[in-house]
């Protein structure tokens, strides 16, 4: 007992020590997974990232059928358009554009809240980013971002497949091997240059110097979120193949594209997650991130 204390009065009562990579209890972002006490240390511990807080499961549980039904029509106009009768493509036509707009506004909302994943997980936060506003002008701010990123790194990145398929003639087993290859490297290309324009919170950040000059830095610790992308791409693709060969089957053709869109978005999260993390880890070599930014984080 303290000296001077009186013993009537009710003692503090100690806090526990909390070990290091246990798991916490937050009434803010728990979800279906208890968020851990500290950023992953492995793939295993992100592939549980959306469901350990309320904004992924949000997310997961929302947005899919939401963008089902603004891409269902999108579709549906896209194939009249391809038709042979006029008066059907007329028609298409005039309602095509109310159909982009909506599956534009729902997909940039998504893409906002996935930039600031990956800006999230940069600076090595735990839980989840909060909502963005479901605002005009933020939206078209990220989906500017996004398409003009993806658009230098499969120009760049690509540019060397598309100049090989050109002049390599009738593509054999070898020419396919190379083809794939010279794909993946500007895979690898357009990954970094995502990561560098939003962290640099410039589109010209994605200039091929740049992005080199970092993959040439981490080495062979890039190799996780590539590995990672690719292979949910190749999900992805296999499932939108899926949602065409299906058409015949108008409740399978439904089902497949909820599918498509929750997979998506769940490999959407994890892939920006270690990818960020990955950032994370190399801060000190790359030094791209700034405090604070308009990704609201």
């Amino acid at each position: 007992m303290e000296a001077g204390r009186d013993p009537s009065l009710p003692t503090k009562p100690r806090k526990k020590k909390r070990k290091r990579g246990a798991f916490v209890d937050t009434a803010i972002w728990d979800g279906f997974v208890k968020a851990p006490a500290r950023t992953e240390s492995s793939l295993g511990e992100s592939l549980l990232y959306p469901f350990w807080g309320a904004s992924g499961i949000t997310l997961l549980g929302f947005l899919p059928p939401l963008l089902w039904i603004v891409s269902v029509p999108l579709i549906t106009m896209v194939a009249a358009l391809s038709g042979n009768e006029s008066p059907f493509r007329i028609g298409a036509l005039l309602i095509l554009i109310p159909a982009t707009l909506g599956f534009v506004s729902v997909f940039g909302f998504a893409l906002l809240f996935l930039g600031r994943v990956l800006a999230s997980s940069a600076i090595g936060e735990v839980h989840h980013p909060r909502w963005p506003d479901w605002d005009a002008s933020s939206i078209l701010f990220g989906l500017g971002r996004w398409a003009w990123a993806g658009f230098i790194g499969v120009v760049v990145g690509g540019f060397p497949t598309v100049v090989y398929w050109r002049y390599c003639g009738d593509i054999d087993l070898f020419d396919g091997m190379i083809l794939v290859e010279l794909a993946s490297l500007g895979a690898v290309y357009a990954l970094m240059a995502l990561l560098a324009s939003i962290l640099h919170e410039d589109t010209l950040a994605a200039n091929p110097f740049t992005v080199l000059w970092a993959i040439r830095k981490c080495g062979w610790g890039y190799a996780t979120p590539c590995l990672l992308a690719g292979f949910a791409g190749i999900v992805a693709i296999t499932l939108g193949l899926a949602v065409s060969e299906a058409n015949s089957r108008p409740e399978l053709s439904a089902f497949l594209l909820w599918f498509f869109w929750l997979v998506v978005l769940y490999e959407a999260m994890v892939v920006l997650r270690v990818l960020g993390l990955f950032y994370e880890r190399h801060a000190r070599e790359l030094g791209w991130f700034r405090d604070r930014t308009r990704w609201g984080v």
